[in-house]
């Protein structure tokens, strides 16, 4: 399943930077009120990320005005290091997604092992499992990586610091 991990050091102490944090990171404004801003072309504010942040921590996912089912879900923890701070960023996709994504692949999984089984590779009943496989890694990966490097540049930028 994607995952993908890094950390930012910054020069700055913890405080500031939780507080760069807490400006990148607008509260989850809920389903209806979403729907009115969406149909009304509303943006309210110009925070890149919904969630929360909490003590030396966050929890948030990249806003965005489309559905993408395999949006990294992005988890982070602020702390002191020597030269100053570091944040420690986790994005990994939603468990109903990742359930979807294993169910997907192994269904394919299986009945490309059982059409191998019974008839020559390359007769259509081999190649509609093996298109369905591919298929499904391609969908995972393509939704969730590209959407997590915009996240981490997002995250940078608003940060000003360097990436590791």
């Amino acid at each position: 399943m994607p995952y993908y991990r890094f950390h930012i050091d910054s020069a700055d102490t913890t405080e500031a930077v939780l507080t760069r944090i807490r400006a990148l990171v607008r509260k989850d404004p809920g389903v209806m009120r979403s729907v009115s801003e969406s149909l009304e072309g509303r943006r309210v504010g110009t925070s890149p990320f919904i969630g929360e942040v909490s003590g030396r921590g966050f929890r948030v996912r990249r806003r965005v005005r489309y559905r993408n089912s395999f949006l990294p879900q992005i988890r982070g923890s602020v702390g002191p290091i020597t030269a100053g701070t570091r944040v420690e960023v986790t994005m990994y996709l939603r468990p109903a997604a990742a359930a979807f994504a294993v169910l997907w692949l192994g269904v394919a999984a299986s009945a490309l092992s059982s059409a191998l089984d019974t008839r020559v590779l390359g007769d259509v009943p081999t190649l509609v499992p093996i298109g369905m496989f591919i298929f499904g890694f391609l969908l995972v990966l393509g939704g969730f990586y590209p959407e997590a490097i915009k996240a981490r540049r997002l995250l940078e930028k608003g940060l000003g610091l360097a990436s590791a």
